[in-house]
Formats: C-alpha cells, structure tokens, sequence
C-alpha cells in the first residue's frame, strides 16, 4: 500500500496480524520505511483521509460509476465484464460476451 499511503511521497507499509509481526521483528526492513519525515507523510495523509471521508466519497462514486458501467454493458457488446471495489474499477472489453 505504499503508493496510496505516501500520496506519491516515497514510503513503505505493510499491515498483518500481530502473531506474525511478534516473529519477524528482528528481519523487517522496508526501503523508505521508519523515518520520521515518511511517518509524518504516512500520518497526515491517513488523517486527511478520515477526515474528509474520502473512503466513504469513493465507495459511493465507486458504487455508481459501476451501475452505470453495468447499465452500458447492457446496450453495448463491448463491454464483457465490470467490477470493482471503491474506485478500483475493472470493464471488460470482448469481440464476443458469450466466447469472451
């Protein structure tokens, strides 16, 4: 997630269970990891997130854009396939829906 995280400022992140980290805390090392100037982005760009909802601004446009993408995959037999999550949006385009 470094890019997302960092807002293009070069950092790196990793998120697992604590039952893993407890084992590997002596070998983790990250390439822009740890430094003060990459938290503080790390930091700030989280709390802008929650703040202006950002999360919750992509879910809602996210959720709309692939209704109307599945509403043009209706009309149009181009278009396979759309999914997606937030707005991480994936459409399909085939020669043919039913051979793909």
């Amino acid at each position: 997630m470094a890019k997302g995280i960092g807002n293009g400022f070069p950092i790196g992140a990793v998120v697992t269970k604590k039952s893993i980290t407890d084992r590997i805390k002596q070998i983790y090392f990250n390439t822009f990891g740890g430094g003060h100037i990459q938290c503080r982005v790390g930091l700030t760009v989280l709390e802008t997130i929650q703040k202006e909802k950002l999360a919750e601004n992509a879910e809602k446009v996210g959720n709309y854009l692939i209704a109307e993408f599945t509403k043009l995959s209706e009309k149009h037999r181009i278009i396979g396939n759309v999914r997606g999550k937030g707005l991480m949006i994936g459409i399909e385009i085939v020669k043919n829906k039913e051979t793909k």
